[in-house]
């Protein structure tokens, strides 16, 4: 039993020597499932397909996280342990919430007091508690001493005071206390359970302190192989950015000869694996058996350049001819970005025709920002496959935003815009059998009636307005009904009838109201706070009296449910309406469709779930300032960051080395672009700052080249310089914009205003009447229309009536 590394700067070489482990060392029992611990799901993907393709077959493989794969393995050796962490993130979220209420009365929880007052709906204690549940994650991972401590005895912090309250009823059952006890088993001799024959680690690039520990601890008993990612086949965990080497020789000048750079990028871009790797020789007691399996990548094109001076830790080489293996494209939008990475990929595929639709990975920060102008780019080209994952469910479909706005019904003002948007929805016309030729006769309908907002004159005195009926819906339906009734009167009861054009909609009118009706009664039923199971009664009910399923292979409601159903972990918390608003938001925009990876074509995805996976073609869209890297949001009580340790989690590393493992992953091009110039001033738009050094490594290496990397694109698609250079634009339509405007003659002259009218001719005279006067600036367009164009567009005849009169008649 032992603990191996085999370290590669080539994913692919891992994945063939795991699978060459598999195929050489079958297991025993054939029932008996191979374990491979990855770092995400795409991960598990890749690799499945992969050994279908070398072995003909990928079965009876398990993939876990890392996080899940020590639960289960813990619940295997330690008995009455529960299927799941009680403790994870959310339903510790939930738990806090519920006992913050109780301890707010604690003198320790003063500063916490005040920042709930006037907290009546429980969203800031809400926020409060969902930041906390992060933390104690967050300490559980990478301060187990002070969990194991808070868990003994709380002292006087109230964040420790929490946390034991929290693990008050579970009988120690908490990951911190449940990993001690695993590791404390494993170093005994007193296992009874049966351990599977070997674990697989792979391309994993961090660690918290205590997985560590317990992974050499178990590897006393079964083989463990971590398949490491390296960037360097070299020692590189004491490198200094050149920032650092120079603080250090101004504070420490003797000890400054003992610290090197080598490669710029790979010691900024890389802090996260140096600490792992620094944890990896920690442990003297157990000598891990290493194994180097590199594939230098070359010099031929620029970007084999960088990699092969990350692989030796040395700067770029000298006089590098900057070539399109490296491109950085500057756009003025995210739609001119998504128009030119369109052209540039045709432009690949068609130069290299070994590459398919299947070889091209996008990575987007902002996926979901950028999601509607991928698909107006590349759904209007049929001949080229791709596949768009990661978009939360809430950025799907616009189901799930009316199903949101629904919830908010206690607190809409029933604009008209608003209801009527809803029935843009096909799923909510559908169960009103409202079909687009009534929706149409509505929209008509109401603009006779003038409705603008509001239910009635009583629901805008709730407001503290007037309580007028004018302008409602109450008073939109008395004119409707009164014309169906009435037919050709005019004025009835204080009623001013609106008169129907066709009285067939008076059935299509009446379905309308049905859906209208529901929307004033789930008002009232939507504004009372309930317990979490009393919510998933009314939202699953909700869902019925509104939608109706048209697709069922989509299953969009399914997914709503399933969010609805993750109420569970409140238990019996009391939620108010706009709490309730608040977290199936949240729920429904984190929740993403993970199965369209390598389901065919180009993949579009976020920055996470492919990384660390090779493509010949590896594009990054919307590489801008403020995206990427992501910043860390401070929080005042955080005790990581006030005494902070090495290896401690920080976004801003975390995506350094995802931008330092995306670089070494692409084979062929390297791809990125931002917008970098500014729609309505063109003035300079900064990049990601991970560009910028990447820029500035390139041209530290050969200062005097005039050709660069960057290539400023024009702000419209018909511009002519799309097409007059190497560089041409594939779109047809746009190729004829611009060949017509360069075709027009050029004006050589501008003629000025007139000064002087022939008002013969004009037909005016230096009388002005007052009434044209008045007319001309109530309504300046319908007055040029009438009097110059001579077009009259159809008047409705408006009824006007006199105070007078409704007092005779009512």
């Amino acid at each position: 039993m032992a603990f191996f590394i085999q370290r590669s700067n080539r994913v692919e070489i891992l994945q063939q020597n795991l699978v060459r482990q598999l195929a050489e060392n079958p297991q025993e029992d054939i029932f008996s499932p191979e374990i491979i611990v990855v770092p995400t799901f795409a991960m598990s993907r890749w690799l499945n397909l992969r050994f279908a393709e070398q072995l003909g077959i990928a079965a009876n493989i398990r993939y876990p996280l890392p996080a899940s794969w020590l639960w289960d393995t813990a619940a295997n050796l330690i008995d009455d342990l529960p299927v799941k962490d009680p403790l994870d993130r959310e339903s510790m979220g939930w738990k806090i919430f519920a006992e913050l209420s109780n301890l707010l009365g604690q003198p320790d929880f003063e500063q916490i007091r005040d920042y709930l007052v006037q907290d009546d709906d429980g969203v800031k204690r809400w926020q409060l508690s969902t930041r906390l549940a992060e933390l104690f994650e967050r300490y559980q991972q990478f301060r187990p001493g002070m969990i194991r401590d808070w868990s003994l005895q709380p002292g006087n912090n109230w964040q420790a005071i929490v946390w034991h309250k929290l693990i008050s009823g579970l009988n120690g059952n908490h990951r911190v206390n449940i990993l001690f006890q695993l590791v404390d088993l494993l170093k005994s001799n007193e296992l009874q359970a049966d351990l599977p024959k070997r674990v697989s680690l792979f391309a994993i690039s961090s660690l918290p302190p205590l997985f560590t520990e317990v992974i050499y601890a178990l590897a006393k008993h079964i083989d463990i192989t971590l398949y490491l990612h390296s960037p360097t086949d070299q020692y590189w965990a004491d490198l200094k950015t050149g920032k650092s080497l120079a603080r250090i020789q101004l504070k420490q000048a003797d000890q400054a000869a003992y610290f090197d750079t080598g490669n710029e990028l790979l010691v900024s871009w890389g802090r996260q694996s140096q600490v792992l790797q620094d944890r990896l020789l920690d442990y003297a007691n157990l000598v891990p058996s290493d194994a180097e399996f590199n594939q230098p990548p070359g010099d031929g094109t620029l970007l084999e350049s960088i990699q092969q001076s990350i692989f030796e830790l040395r700067p770029i080489a000298p006089n590098r001819v900057t070539d399109d293996s490296l491109s950085v494209h500057i756009c003025h939008s995210a739609l001119r970005e998504c128009q030119v990475l369109h052209d540039n990929l045709l432009r690949l595929l068609s130069d290299n025709p070994t590459l398919c639709n299947e070889d091209i990975l996008v990575m987007v920060p902002e996926i979901s920002r950028y999601a509607p102008y991928i698909e107006a780019v590349f759904g209007q080209d049929k001949n080229l496959a791709w596949n768009l994952s990661d978009i939360s469910v809430a950025d799907e479909h616009p189901l799930v935003q009316s199903f949101l706005q629904l919830l908010k019904l206690p607190s809409s003002r029933f604009g008209y815009a608003e209801v009527m948007s809803l029935l843009e929805v096909d799923e909510i016309r559908q169960r009103f059998k409202i079909d687009e030729k009534t929706l149409e006769d509505l929209h008509e309908i109401f603009e006779s009636s003038r409705v603008r907002w509001g239910i009635n004159g009583e629901f805008k005195e709730s407001l503290g307005l007037p309580a007028i009926m004018e302008n409602t819906w109450l008073q939109a339906r008395q004119r409707i009904f009164a014309g169906y009734a009435l037919g050709e009167v005019e004025y009835w009861n204080g009623i001013a009838t609106l008169a129907p054009e066709d009285s067939h909609n008076s059935v299509h009118t009446s379905y309308f109201w049905q859906f209208f009706e529901q929307l004033e009664s789930w008002r009232l039923a939507l504004s009372k706070p309930a317990t979490a199971r009393q919510w998933q009664s009314r939202l699953n009910a909700l869902i019925d009296d509104f939608y109706s399923e048209i697709d069922f292979r989509e299953d969009r409601l399914q997914q709503i449910r399933n969010a609805i159903d993750c109420l569970n972990v409140a238990d019996e918390c009391s939620i108010s309406p706009a709490l309730l608003h608040i977290w199936l938001k949240q729920q429904l925009s984190t929740q993403s469709r993970q199965g369209r990876l390598f389901s065919g074509g180009i993949t579009f995805c976020g920055m996470r779930p492919m990384r660390n996976l090779p493509f010949p073609v590896i594009c990054l869209l919307g590489m801008n300032d403020a995206a990427f890297p992501r910043r860390e949001s401070k929080i005042d009580f955080d005790l990581m960051a006030q005494q902070p340790q090495p290896g401690d989690p920080h976004k801003g590393d975390e995506d350094r080395y995802l931008m330092l493992e995306t670089l070494l992953c692409a084979r062929l091009h390297f791809y990125i672009s931002y917008t970098g110039r500014s729609l309505k001033d063109n003035t300079v738009l900064q990049p990601s700052v991970l560009v910028q050094e990447l820029l500035d490594f390139i041209s530290e290496s050969n200062p005097n080249n005039e050709t660069s990397s960057s290539r400023v694109h024009a702000m419209q698609p018909f511009a002519v310089a799309n097409y007059d250079n190497d560089l041409n634009s594939y779109n047809s339509y746009w190729c004829d914009v611009a060949n017509q405007l360069q075709t027009q003659p050029e004006i050589t002259s501008h003629k000025s205003w007139p000064l002087n009218f022939d008002r013969e001719q004009t037909g005016t005279s230096d009388n002005i009447d007052l009434n044209q006067t008045q007319r001309f600036f109530r309504h300046p367009i319908k007055y040029f229309f009438n009097q110059r164009l001579k077009i009259y567009l159809e008047q409705r005849e408006v009824w006007s009536y006199k105070v007078d009169d409704i007092s005779r008649t009512s």
